[in-house]
């Protein structure tokens, strides 16, 4: 039995953001914090792969620390590791700023965006951006000259959001919406 998990944790390793580069394997990371814990043939089910394909994913989330083995159980003749993320949060922790980290980071931002535009792609191949009443596609890219203090302010409503996307996410009903942000200082 894994010992009690916490409420937060922070990466502060770079092998634990290069862990989280695919958008795989933050698909698994998120979609294990909504099942609570799962076996791989549950997440798989979850999310519309075959098992084969996330063994090899989930055992490297898992040599860093991301998820980890929660209990065993028997299915039929044969034993069943079922598993959950190391905390109910996963954060980045800004403060590290090594070489190693740094590139790791751009690396995670990178796929991150990358998913993002295939993910908004597919929206407007399926209809979306058409006008619609329902319609939900959003686009927005500026840049402002902003103080400090409105600097952080920006941030703030931009983790709020992310905290009320994740509050209400309903795995069982309602509509997937994808979410992705990026603000940087630009030099």
């Amino acid at each position: 039995m894994a010992p009690r998990k916490p409420k937060t944790m922070y990466i502060r390793a770079p092998r634990q953001i290069r862990a989280l580069r695919t958008p795989l394997r933050q698909e698994i990371v998120h979609t294990m914090s909504l099942l609570g814990s799962a076996s791989v043939k549950e997440l798989a089910s979850a999310l519309g792969r075959s098992p084969a394909s996330l063994y090899y994913h989930v055992h490297e989330l898992e040599d860093a620390g991301l998820i980890r083995k929660k209990t065993t159980r028997r299915s039929g003749t044969k034993a069943e590791t079922i598993f959950e993320t190391a905390a109910e949060r996963i954060r980045i922790d800004r403060t590290k700023r090594s070489k190693a980290f740094v590139e790791a980071l751009g690396d995670l931002h990178k796929a991150a965006l990358s998913q993002a535009t295939r993910e908004v792609t597919a929206a407007v191949s399926a209809g979306s951006g058409r006008g619609s009443e329902d319609d939900s596609l959003m686009l927005v890219r500026l840049s402002a000259r902003l103080s400090r203090r409105d600097a952080k302010k920006a941030q703030q409503m931009l983790n709020d959001l992310a905290a009320f996307m994740g509050d209400h996410d309903r795995p069982d009903s309602g509509e997937t919406f994808s979410f992705t942000a990026a603000m940087a200082k630009l030099v």
